[in-house]
């Protein structure tokens, strides 16, 4: 059978009353219908989304069915849920029938949303203000999310006339794992879920709209997803039509109009929304015509603080203020981490703590790839490697381990200074150049220009991913210290790996997540400042290319939404208009900054400091007591 009709037989509808499509694989979700979630249910959706993924229940590698199979999404904390609340009760304020449903990601939601100011703008009213129109979608939203919400209450009790899809482009971040023919499948699944939700709707089903530049991998894979769609037919059945607005987006050599875009070159303008009405009005007219039911719709009303939460609200479990929702072990000391239930009590001998047990020391003494996640069963697990805590290893097999020298120095000065740190500086060779870390260099000429009145430690270690990070923090890497501000990049050394081994973008944007999570329980007091990933090697191509894969990942997962969290992107201040690296900035013209390039950081980052503000301004201390406020 081919692998499309597969599909289609694969999307045979459950039986009446249940409400769902029959999706080709069974999740562990305890409640895949229905809204509000019960405690088992809204537990299960809270975890990291690459925990939810199907196989992932029985320690299987299954990227083909993620975009079609439905998925919460994943923000900080309960973010994303609470979106989803919003929007339930916005549908459930205008029940009956509708003119539009507009279902989609960030590209749906700007055409105006209750999650938004409220209202629909200026294109949308030119062309549509007589249609009463509902509009449901959430920026990042992959097809698998937009699946999620339409089985749990997200279009309950309403009857739209038309059903306006735009999904796919998020998918795009995750084609190296899944390819592009189940990116086509995740849109295919969502038209029959909206058709067996809304059998007398007519279903408009938007290709997904170019973005960035042609060469830019994930242009070229939005054209092939799109090219992937044609052969499912979806219009074959008459309800539905498929609206290509490829050429309209697009010009000679098929470089995007700018001037449809806004300057990230994926959202629309208002000249780009503009073009869009055009194209829609059409469509919606003949289907709609003279039988509009006039453009007034519900917007509720944000719930005053300390409110009674309304009926099918998500009711939220008590929690410390600023703490993540990242599961702990029993004893508090650290993290759950997502391969620990697969291998318990195989990860390390000793999970947490500093000085290291003898048996810690020859298990960090074996090579770091025999230590990797599924090694002692024999598998491939990549998606597992940056989310796992994991100690690098410099040297020969009969040499010793200088990395975990440079570690222990890094303890030594943290536990050391204790609670008189301003600023602590954490992540790879990148942070180790501001000098002041364990190869015994001065704070380098930005940082004392910019930072020089601060008490400072740095604690980066040349050549360290996510997992190296994760390992030192549950290995006394602060020395028990609470910083005022902590500093964090890391990231760009799983780059290669991503390129080369299989490791997704997505799993190192959560081993950065992890990271941030770590800090957020050792240090609940402290600012978490996060940095994204510099521009490095061409950005438009193999590691450069997956530099912004991993930053795009990170963007989805809304880590600033923790008020103790900052995110700070450099991308523009390192990388030319037409995606070259500003060379100048960089040593070695490619990864590591100059003097020029650590100017240029730490004028950015000077106001992210003073955006995180430090709890306890008044901290002890000798000669620096009179230094500033990060």
């Amino acid at each position: 059978m081919r692998p499309n009709l597969l599909l289609f037989a694969l999307m045979a509808l459950t039986p009446a009353g249940v409400g769902a499509v029959d999706y080709p694989y069974q999740s562990a979700e305890p409640q895949k219908t229905g809204w509000p979630l019960a405690e088992k249910g809204r537990e299960y959706v809270l975890k990291p989304e690459h925990e939810r993924r199907p196989g992932h229940e029985a320690n299987k590698h299954l990227p083909h069915l993620w975009p079609v199979v439905p998925s919460a999404g994943s923000w900080a904390g309960t973010a994303w849920l609470d979106t989803h609340a919003k929007l339930v009760e916005y549908v459930k304020a205008n029940p009956g029938p509708c003119d539009v449903l507009l279902v989609g990601d960030s590209i749906t939601q700007q055409w105006g949303s209750p999650l938004d100011a409220g209202a629909l703008n200026d294109a949308w009213k030119k062309h549509f203000a007589g249609y009463k129109t509902l509009n449901i979608g959430v920026g990042g939203d992959k097809s698998q999310n937009v699946l999620w919400r339409l089985d749990h209450g997200g279009a309950d009790g309403i009857q739209p006339k038309v059903v306006v899809l735009m999904v796919g482009n998020n998918n795009m971040f995750f084609t190296a794992e899944t390819g592009i023919e189940p990116a086509a499948k995740g849109v295919q699944m969502c038209v029959a879920n909206l058709r067996e939700k809304f059998p007398k709707a007519d279903v408009v089903v938007v290709k997904i709209l170019p973005c960035h530049a042609p060469g830019v991998k994930f242009y070229d894979d939005i054209k092939l997803t799109n090219a992937a769609l044609d052969p499912l037919k979806l219009d074959a059945d008459p309800k539905v039509t498929v609206l290509d607005l490829w050429g309209d987006f697009t010009g000679a050599g098929g470089k995007i109009m700018k001037e449809l875009f806004t300057p990230d070159n994926i959202h629309l303008s208002p000249a780009g929304y503009a073009v869009y009405a055009d194209r829609l009005e059409p469509l919606l007219t003949k289907r709609i015509g003279k039988n509009a039911l006039g453009g007034a719709v519900v917007v509720p009303k944000a719930p005053r603080p300390g409110a009674p939460a309304a009926p099918g609200a998500v009711p939220a479990p008590p929690a410390e203020p600023g703490r993540p929702a990242t599961p702990k072990t029993p004893d508090g000391r650290s993290l759950v981490y997502p391969y620990a239930p697969y291998n318990a009590g195989k990860l390390d001998p000793q999970l947490t703590g500093w000085p290291l047990t003898a048996e810690e020391r020859a298990w960090v003494a074996k090579g770091e790839y025999a230590r990797k996640p599924g090694h002692e069963v024999k598998r491939h697990l990549p998606e597992m490697w940056p989310v796992t805590p994991a100690a690098a290893r410099w040297g020969g097999a009969d040499e010793d381990n200088a990395w975990l020298v440079h570690h222990a120095a890094c303890v030594e000065k943290a536990g050391g200074l204790k609670d008189r740190i301003d600023v602590a500086l954490v992540g790879d060779s990148i942070t180790q150049g501001w000098g002041g870390g364990w190869d015994g260099a001065p704070f380098n000429a930005a940082w004392q220009k910019h930072f020089g009145t601060l008490k400072t430690v740095n604690l980066g270690i040349g050549g360290d991913r996510t997992e190296n990070v994760l390992w030192r923090l549950d290995h006394g890497a602060l020395g028990g210290a609470t910083p005022g501000v902590i500093v964090l990049m890391v990231g760009v050394n799983n780059a290669p790996l991503v390129e080369a081994n299989g490791v997704p973008a997505a799993a190192v944007a959560d081993g950065i997540r992890l990271c941030v999570d770590n800090l957020r329980l050792r240090c609940p007091d402290s600012r978490v400042v996060v940095v994204k990933v510099l521009p490095a090697f061409d950005p438009r191509k193999g590691v450069g290319r997956r530099v912004r894969d991993i930053n795009s990942a990170v963007d989805e997962l809304k880590l600033g939404a923790d008020a103790g969290v900052v995110v700070l992107d450099l991308w523009d201040g390192f990388a030319n208009a037409d995606g070259t690296l500003k060379a100048e900035l960089y040593s070695d013209k490619h990864l590591h900054l100059g003097p020029a390039g650590y100017e240029v950081f730490a004028a950015r980052l000077k106001d992210a400091l003073s955006a995180a503000p430090r709890k306890d301004p008044a901290r002890e201390g000798g000669p620096e007591s009179n230094r500033g406020t990060p």
